[in-house]
């Protein structure tokens, strides 16, 4: 939580990185940022080149992971259901949801990096910012 303090204090930028951020390897071109993530999202990132970045990232402390409460993963089940999208939500995208939220509690403004469709309608939905990494992204 002192990650979070530090933040409001500093009026940085947060982004969260979904699993595509890190196979494009952008926590190691983004500066200027704090870059969160979620566990589940560190999980699915299997292939070498990617895993090594990741690992190196996370050596020189470029990211940090943090898992939000459940209070906040009690929310987006909610939303996913009123969505019809429970279904095409992996455990990652439910956990970078919920720290969306989460972060959004604490005055910040997150970002969520990600080029999953069904994400970017829900954080739109819910007033949340994203950034697609290789596509162009839904129309909001």
């Amino acid at each position: 939580m002192q990650d979070l303090k530090r933040c409001r204090e500093s009026n940085l930028k947060v982004f969260i990185l979904d699993t595509a951020a890190f196979l494009a390897a952008l926590p190691l071109q983004i500066y200027g940022v704090e870059l969160y993530t979620v566990p589940a999202v560190v999980d699915e990132v299997k292939d070498y080149e990617s895993r090594a970045r990741l690992e190196f990232a996370a050596i020189i402390d470029r990211f940090h992971v943090e898992m939000p409460e459940d209070k906040y993963f009690k929310k987006v089940v909610e939303i996913a259901k009123r969505f019809k999208a429970i279904d095409r939500l992996s455990m990652a995208d439910m956990q970078v949801l919920a720290l969306a939220l989460k972060l959004r509690d604490c005055d910040l403004k997150p970002i969520v990096v990600t080029d999953d469709y069904t994400l970017q309608r829900i954080l739109t939905y819910i007033g949340i910012d994203f950034k697609p990494v290789k596509t162009i992204g839904i129309k909001s």
